[in-house]
């Protein structure tokens, strides 16, 4: 039987300090949110008041627009872009942002500024919300929301909040918002501006919506397999990443890392070659809470996170040679991205391997494509899993770890399957007689892909590329408010900005 790529997760327990995030900047200057109601004034009163609400300038051409012409106009809570498209006609006129000033210009002189306007910096609009459950209200987590036809997107966080940054010229495109088990919503993106709260409808799939042809596990993993050359990419491709590593200790803070990098990936087909990743900027932050007695570190975060990509690395329960030792059901049918996927439930069975798995795998019924993959290693894994996971420890402790739970995601663009987001969360005991040390550490990774570009690039330099070896937090930066500009990233949840805040104010 022929070795498996694994993800291995290694820990070294040693004395350290570690570090957290902080604030997002500002985005656009249009995203501002204002009330207004005005009957038969003129356009000067108006953007005055505008003016005022919004801490803004307006700068135009009093020969293109005439102050004194009357307008009504009215808006609650809506933000600045909204109001300016129904005040004025955008038929007609442009707003563009510098710093604090918006200058309206006519369309046709567009034209006479272009070379002027390449060199004001672009200011991204930041569209944010939240996600819930239609009939429960609770948080929908690790939700897509992305640009449609356009490898551009990010997800939800625990608490169902997003943040997706876009380009001005990407503000009238159609924003996708998707989740398993989820009917799929499609907007405008620059509807996001207006409204906070978005709520997604629980699907089921009828079987007369479904021609329904009897299949087989075997015969599903099967198809799998012989689609992975119309499904997966054949050519390198260039991705740009965020990944985030935080710690607890119990039920502190004790490490948060976090930095925006690029992945050279590799054709799915005809190659054993693996990923390759860089660093583009990366951070930690002051202390949240100093260790007490142990701490640890883990080996090659970034670049061990993206062999959780399960088809790449042809993990355990696709790999043809393992299937014997796994049994699979078919359990369910669902919806995703407006399409049905089967629900495969897998576990190992009687037998020595590592690593046996257990979780579900989701199928797209027509490409038979890997949407998603939940899995993590049972109890007779976890037991296997203490001498390959802890890499080094003091002596008279004792380091088991609990909990190792793994979670890919793929997104199709231009007719093929990329990686998405994977997350790695692994738990461990640690316990020390002599230090009176009695705690539980937990562990998440998580790396969400945020552009994907084709590439004629073979290789990075050695000395900029990332390794299994190295250690993610010793290679970053310190704290920088302004440190991500309009780089995509998983929005913080409400304990992580908390830890942030008394780090910041410590």
């Amino acid at each position: 039987m022929k070795q498996v790529k694994q993800l291995i997760i290694l820990l070294t327990i040693l004395l350290l300090s570690f570090v957290t995030k902080g604030q997002q900047q500002d985005g656009s200057v249009f995203e501002r949110r204002i009330s207004i109601h005005q009957t038969d004034q003129t356009l000067e009163l108006i953007l005055e008041q505008i003016s005022w609400q919004a801490n803004v300038f307006f700068s135009y051409d009093a020969t293109i627009i005439d102050p004194e012409e009357k307008a009504t106009i009215s808006a609650q809570n809506k933000s600045l872009y909204t109001v300016l498209n129904e005040l004025l006609d955008t038929t007609s006129y442009r707003f563009s942002e510098r710093q604090n000033q918006v200058i309206i210009t006519q369309k046709s002189a567009e034209q006479n500024l272009v070379s002027a306007r390449d060199t004001i910096p672009v200011k991204f609009f930041f569209l944010s919300g939240r996600l819930i459950e239609e009939r429960k209200g609770k948080a929908i987590q690790y939700a897509s929301v992305s640009i449609l036809n356009k490898p551009v997107g990010t997800i939800s966080n625990s608490d169902g909040e997003f943040l997706l940054k876009v380009h001005p010229a990407a503000i009238r495109d159609t924003v996708v918002i998707s989740c398993m088990g989820y009917e799929q919503k499609r907007m405008p993106a620059f509807q996001l501006l207006d409204e906070d709260l978005f709520i997604l409808e629980t699907t089921s799939i009828r079987i007369k919506e479904v021609k329904v042809t009897a299949i087989t596990p075997e015969k599903l993993l099967m198809n799998m397999r012989a689609n992975y050359e119309k499904n997966y990419t054949p050519s390198i491709k260039l991705m740009t990443a965020f990944y985030r590593e935080t710690v607890k200790q119990d039920n502190n803070y004790i490490s948060v890392s976090e930095a925006v990098m690029e992945i050279l990936k590799a054709p799915y087909i005809r190659t054993i070659r693996s990923d390759l990743v860089r660093l583009l900027k990366g951070r930690k932050s002051r202390d949240v809470q100093p260790f007490k007695w142990l701490n640890f570190k883990l080996m090659g975060g970034p670049f061990t996170i993206t062999e959780l990509d399960a088809v790449k690395t042809v993990e355990t329960f696709i790999n043809p040679e393992y299937e014997k030792l796994y049994s699979y059901q078919i359990s369910d049918v669902i919806w995703y991205e407006n399409e049905p996927v089967y629900v495969v439930k897998f576990e190992p069975q009687a037998g020595e391997f590592y690593p046996p798995f257990e979780g579900e795998m989701y199928v797209h019924r027509e490409t038979f494509a890997l949407v998603h993959a939940n899995y993590h290693l049972n109890k007779a894994g976890l037991k296997q899993a203490e001498e390959i996971m802890i890499k080094k420890k003091p002596k008279k402790v004792i380091a088991r770890p609990t909990y190792v739970h793994y979670q890919v995601s793929y997104r199709q663009y231009q007719g093929k399957w990329h990686l998405a987001s994977a997350q790695a969360s692994v738990k461990f005991k640690v316990r020390s007689k002599r230090d009176r040390i009695n705690s539980e550490f937990h562990s998440v990774s998580d790396l969400l892909i945020t552009n994907i570009e084709p590439t004629e690039l073979k290789r990075f330099d050695k000395d900029e590329r990332f390794d299994r070896n190295d250690i993610f937090v010793e290679v970053l930066g310190s704290y920088d408010e302004h440190f991500w500009e309009n780089y995509n990233i998983i929005k913080p949840n409400e304990s992580l900005r908390n830890a942030f805040k008394k780090s910041l104010f410590n």
